[in-house]
């Protein structure tokens, strides 16, 4: 399987499906758009419920949340996101760190039947660890689009047929990890330990790998610094207790490791793009 780290596989690209010249027929599927792409360090797209399309994106850079159903998403490099046609979401960066994008919006014949399917399995994201089948699936479906830009649409049906099917698998969680042991057994420390006092010099002793080795490593794989992971898992979880518990903003912040309640505001506040207690009422509002 080809390395889907290879910077190669991720030069920037746009495309948007004529408006005339399609075939119709009730089994085609058809790429409405595709992108691959770094967007800014800061940046949000917001869409209504009226969105049409069944959309895919994969993270190759960078970390970032995804908001959807009232709920934020914190996501690596290798995770994927799914928007389904008639879900409102935004998707945004507020950490100061550009955030790689692949995707494809898709349309597709039995849409709601699809969407449906995600949406009663509550499936949003998908884990790095599931997702390279997929992945390698799209990297191959917009080489062939550059490659061929008059490539007919039975060709590229079949093509898109075969990424659902890769998707839908890795939704099943079956496909095995490739990542190394480092990088899973960090992530589970990580995991078990980010509302403590955390930090790398902790795990990389933890791990018995240098500071600077963890960091490279981590970089590569999860996209981002071990200290920024950490970072990003506190502004998750506070946002999880946010939204589904009646804890003071301060009593929060002293739920992720920070006693100073003007200091958790300033550090929520850059990676959220607003303050606790406005993101609580703007969930609230779409939950009820």
């Amino acid at each position: 399987m080809q390395d889907i780290y290879n910077p190669d596989n991720f030069a920037p690209y746009l495309y948007n499906a004529p408006e005339t010249g399609r075939i119709s027929l009730p089994f085609m599927l058809h790429a409405n758009r595709m992108g691959c792409g770094c967007e800014e360090s800061f940046f949000c797209v917001h869409r209504e419920a009226d969105y049409p399309y069944f959309t895919v994106h994969f993270l190759f850079d960078g970390c970032g949340f995804f908001h959807i159903g009232g709920k934020d998403y914190l996501l690596k490099k290798g995770d994927a996101f799914i928007i389904t046609a008639g879900n409102a979401h935004t998707y945004s960066n507020h950490s100061g760190d550009p955030l790689g994008l692949i995707w494809i919006e898709l349309a597709i014949p039995g849409q709601q039947e699809l969407s449906g399917y995600f949406k009663r399995n509550h499936i949003h994201t998908i884990d790095a660890a599931h997702t390279q089948k997929p992945l390698s699936q799209l990297i191959s479906i917009m080489k062939t689009r550059k490659a061929a830009p008059e490539m007919d649409d039975f060709t590229l049906s079949k093509m898109y047929y075969s990424f659902l099917m890769d998707l839908m698998e890795a939704a099943r969680f079956s496909s095995p990890c490739d990542h190394p042991r480092l990088i899973t057994d960090a992530l589970q420390y990580i995991d078990s330990h980010f509302t403590e006092d955390l930090q790398v010099s902790q795990l990389s002793g933890q791990l018995h790998v240098s500071h600077t080795w963890l960091t490279r490593i981590f970089r590569k794989y999860v996209g981002t610094t071990p200290i920024k992971y950490i970072s990003l898992k506190r502004i998750e979880y506070a946002c999880s207790l946010l939204n589904t518990t009646s804890l003071t903003c301060e009593e929060v912040g002293e739920s992720i490791g920070m006693y100073d309640a003007s200091h958790f505001n300033r550090f929520f506040t850059q990676q959220m793009g607003m303050a606790p207690s406005v993101y609580r009422s703007r969930s609230k509002k779409v939950l009820s």
